[in-house]
């Protein structure tokens, strides 16, 4: 792999890690928000993002992310870079086992191991 390389899958990882970081803070805004249900409602939607401090935090995550895959994509192949995005799956599932004390299945665990078969793949290929 070369040298080149690293700082663009360091810009990988800021993307993955600011995209997990995001879903978790806005599963834990939406939690503490009251109701289950207020997606129905445009009008509650919107109230819910501007009164929940970590719903706004979950999408300054996202913008944060967004901008440092801006910068993947113009050193990259979409072809290779897009796969890592993939780790968000195998980070989301391990966060919310652990921090949302979630029940996660072991069929979807298999699921999530053939995902990290598929990142290790796409990764191998950079190597060619």
């Amino acid at each position: 792999m070369s040298q080149q390389l690293w700082p663009t899958l360091g810009l990988i990882g800021l993307s993955v890690i600011t995209g997990v970081a995001g879903q978790t803070v806005l599963k834990l805004g939406v939690a503490s928000s009251g109701p289950r249900g207020v997606a129905v409602d445009p009008v509650a939607i919107v109230t819910l993002i501007l009164r929940s401090p970590l719903v706004l935090f979950g999408f300054l995550l996202y913008g944060v992310g967004a901008l440092a895959w801006v910068v993947v994509l113009s050193r990259l192949d979409l072809s290779y870079a897009y796969p890592f995005l993939a780790l968000n799956f195998v980070l989301v599932a391990i966060v919310s086992q652990v921090v949302l004390s979630e029940s996660v299945p072991m069929v979807r665990w298999l699921g999530i191991g053939c995902i990290c078969v598929g990142i290790l793949l796409v990764a191998r290929s950079a190597a060619r």
